[in-house]
């Protein structure tokens, strides 16, 4: 009995030993995900399940007219246009979400990438669409665009 709470005792020790080091190990948390919900600015209703909008006709590029690999994805009989390749440049970028020949959605990103707590993360500094009114869920962080 005495050799297992010898044991016991000395691993706690280690164990706490181990909680005071600095060095807590590697932790990175990717850029957020942006997930656009596109909507009649009336009625709410997703512009993608009511048709006004067709997915073959949809494209996403950057202000150097570079594709960016996009998900048209079900959410609550909504499609959610779903971005999850951007945010890891850390200079402002400007995006653009063609939805038709005549309507397109530009917004503007800028991330900074930070160290706390011994983890690295990124940070939306500002994002902006500056010809559509958007608000974001704070629960799901869909972006809702108007139109």
């Amino acid at each position: 009995m005495k050799k297992i709470l010898v044991l016991v005792v000395a691993s706690l020790t280690l164990i706490s030993c181990d909680l005071d080091n600095n060095d807590c190990g590697d932790c990175f948390s990717p850029p957020r995900q942006f997930n656009f919900d596109f909507a009649d600015k009336d009625t709410e209703e997703n512009l993608f399940t009511n048709g006004t909008f067709e997915e073959d006709d949809l494209k996403v590029y950057d202000e150097n007219d570079e594709e960016i690999e996009f998900q048209l994805v079900p959410y609550n009989d909504r499609k959610i246009l779903s971005l999850n390749t951007i945010g890891w440049e850390l200079e402002p970028k400007t995006y653009t979400v063609e939805l038709s020949d005549d309507v397109s959605v530009g917004f503007f990103l800028d991330m900074d990438k930070k160290q706390g707590d011994c983890c690295t993360y990124f940070e939306v500094i500002e994002f902006l669409i500056p010809t559509y009114e958007f608000s974001e869920s704070p629960t799901t962080g869909i972006i809702q665009v108007k139109i």
